[in-house]
């Protein structure tokens, strides 16, 4: 399997589903191009790639409750080439997809706030109280400070 890294945005919504035995599984669509800047001054993208994504267990929960469209991703998963049989044509059809392992917002568009959840028995998220980011705090500075 190939390791792989794609930046890029959410073409539409992760869809969330569950297999028979009760495992989560995210798929969704990102959306890759390189953007150039054209002599006119307007910019142009250029190499549009559609990904499909998916990821499981707790990473395809999270994504789901997370991402919605039009955000910017980072992803990094196993690329593998996924072949079918048509059920209609009978004809073999197949795409490479990527198995994520990690997804991340692109900070370079949006900013952030990170909550820690744990999922009760039920599958329902529970804040934990404990993991409130101390950095979010303003700095005490004393007031013999020259600025």
């Amino acid at each position: 399997m190939t390791a792989i890294s794609i930046a890029g945005n959410l073409a539409g919504d992760p869809e969330l589903r569950f297999t028979p035995n009760g495992k989560a599984c995210a798929t969704f669509t990102v959306i890759s191009s390189k953007s150039t800047k054209k002599p006119d001054g307007t910019w142009e993208n250029t190499d549009v790639t559609p990904w499909s994504i998916k990821c499981w267990n707790k990473l395809a929960e999270n994504v789901c409750d997370s991402l919605k469209k039009g955000m910017g991703v980072i992803i990094q998963g196993t690329a593998v080439w996924e072949s079918w049989d048509d059920k209609n044509t009978g004809e073999k059809k197949g795409r490479m997809t990527v198995t994520a392992f990690n997804v991340g917002v692109d900070l370079k568009r949006h900013i952030v706030n990170v909550v820690d959840v744990r999922r009760n028995g039920e599958g329902d998220m529970e804040v934990d109280p404990w993991s409130a980011p101390t950095w979010k705090k303003e700095p005490e500075v004393p007031e013999s400070f020259p600025f």
